[in-house]
């Protein structure tokens, strides 16, 4: 037994020497009822070997006699350990990983990524690590980090992790460990932050500033020059290249995003919530459709708007927060909203104002057909809060009967293949008068829908149909209302463009119109 402890302590020594330079820091154990410092390396250290050394590192008498309650110091490179790997967790956009020789990585849920691999993410981008004690890291878009360190201690769960982020944004959260604490630090070329245990963000946006903001736990931030200075949870950070890290001060609050709408009929959808007057800026990310649906988009914008252009209908969740004077980045505020855009409503042949007609029969020019029929209703309450009438439409040409004389409203919407109707048009006035009454004219024209964004432009383009390229009338106005008078005739490829305030852009049609 002597001989193997002389033989494994001398390969230890060399082991530990080597070591040194590279994980000097100590493991605190707290010992409990029972615990011996050969049950200790029994379980926890790469070798019985190293109790003698435990023994005269930590002044303990008796190695069978430890008191319940103290410590013992555990260097760590002396606990069992072994190399470790991240998985992706979740990623959508364009993310790339190189290993240690540049050599590209595939990106899926099944690869293990050892360390030295470097990931990369573009724009709208997103990349989710999970480690092998449960912490993850989340990379944000036009991001770069590489994984370091990456060592795992099976006999308490605990891990070793160490990333350098050279660019862009990542937000981890680590998992306490209460017997081993975790070691987890992120580099930037201008400061270090170490956690045992929290939630918190690095931002390296360029190479001669860090933002670090914990919204959990606490962190300990250190310039690469010196000078260190431990975060409490709700507090942030700056550290300038060759300086030391500022006092902490608050997070911005959460953005309030109650007046965002729970529905839009609108796309891109109107996306507006309460300024916030300390902030300059907001991080805001979409992720959709549905529950499980990607993230979509990821942008900082310098007002509370955003607008992005949405792949289908459904459901989606905007994430926000805002940015101070000094980078740093508060809570999040989220919220889900559902989007019923399609199919767009149908351009108009309406009137400007109300129509007035004799009898109860009036023609209606819609851009109905089998393929695309198109949903007309009557009421006469102009909220539309109760229905006298829904007819569907599949010719462009229709004769209708209204009920009775008197005034109506009336409105059109395109159908789906599951025959749902999208967004109505319009709301169109109409009031049927006696077969002798006299009729205030109205001129007639061509209609779509508006839309509540401000400085909204129209734009309407008319396309050959022969070629649908060459442009036969192009024109821009402030109200969706083009005289038929000044349109050409003829059937055309009919394409509706709305600009606004901060970049507003939507197409509402892009279809086939017969004009007389």
């Amino acid at each position: 037994m002597r001989i193997i402890l002389l033989s494994g302590l001398i390969a230890l020594c060399m082991q530990a020497h080597a070591a040194s330079g590279i994980d000097s820091a100590y493991w605190e154990y707290q010992v409990k009822s029972g615990d011996s410092l050969w049950s200790l390396a029994d379980q926890h250290l790469a070798s019985p070997a190293y109790v003698p050394r435990l023994q005269k590192l930590n002044h303990i008498a008796d190695p069978y006699r430890l008191t319940p309650g103290s410590r013992v110091r555990v260097p760590y490179p002396w606990v069992k350990q072994q190399p470790s790997s991240a998985r992706i967790e979740e990623f959508s956009g364009d993310v790339t990983a190189q290993d240690s020789k540049n050599q590209p990585l595939p990106i899926n849920k099944e690869t293990r990524y050892p360390k030295g691999v470097r990931f990369q993410t573009g724009n709208d981008a997103m990349l989710k690590l999970r480690f092998e004690d449960g912490s993850t890291l989340l990379m944000g878009a036009n991001s770069s980090a590489q994984l370091q360190t990456e060592i795992y201690y099976p006999s308490t769960g605990s891990a070793k992790t160490e990333i350098r982020l050279d660019k862009g944004n990542a937000g981890s959260s680590v998992i306490p460990n209460i017997l081993m604490p975790g070691r987890y630090q992120i580099r930037t070329p201008s400061a270090v932050t170490t956690v045992r245990g929290t939630e918190f963000r690095v931002s390296a946006e360029s190479t001669d500033s860090t933002a670090t903001e914990v919204l959990r736990g606490k962190v300990n931030v250190g310039g690469q020059q010196g000078g260190k200075v431990d975060v409490q949870a709700g507090f942030g950070t700056t550290t300038q290249q060759g300086a030391k890290p500022t006092a902490p001060e608050a997070l911005p609050a959460a953005p309030d995003l109650s007046p965002l709408p729970t529905q839009s009929s609108f796309n891109p959808p109107l996306l507006q919530w309460t300024a916030d007057q300390q902030a300059v800026a907001y991080r805001v990310k979409i992720n959709g459709p549905g529950s499980t649906g990607q993230q979509l988009s990821e942008r900082t914008v310098n007002g509370p708007q955003f607008y992005l252009s949405l792949p289908a209908n459904g459901q989606y969740q905007l994430a926000a927060r805002a940015r101070n004077a000094h980078g740093l980045e508060g809570y999040d505020s989220s919220k889900t909203f559902e989007l019923k855009a399609y199919p767009t409503p149908p351009l108009l042949l309406g009137t400007a104002g109300p129509q007035e007609i004799r009898g109860q029969t009036f023609s209606l020019h819609t851009t109905a057909s089998p393929e695309r029929p198109v949903q007309w209703q009557l009421s006469r309450q102009p909220d539309f809060s109760q229905i006298n009438q829904t007819l569907l439409l599949t010719t462009p040409e229709s004769k209708l009967t209204l009920p009775e004389d008197g005034q109506w409203y009336w409105r059109v919407a395109h159908v789906d293949g599951q025959g749902q109707p999208g967004p109505y048009s319009e709301i169109q006035s109409l009031l049927s008068k006696g077969v002798f009454s006299s009729l205030k004219p109205a001129l007639p024209v061509l209609l779509a829908r508006h839309y509540p964004v401000k400085d909204a432009r129209y734009t309407l383009t008319l396309l050959a149909q022969a070629d649908r390229q060459t442009v036969v009338y192009r024109n821009t106005a402030s109200q969706p209302s083009w005289p038929l008078s000044q349109l050409p005739k003829g059937q055309f490829l009919a394409r509706l463009e709305i600009h606004g305030e901060a970049g507003y852009h939507a197409i509402e049609a892009n279809e086939i119109i017969q004009l007389h």
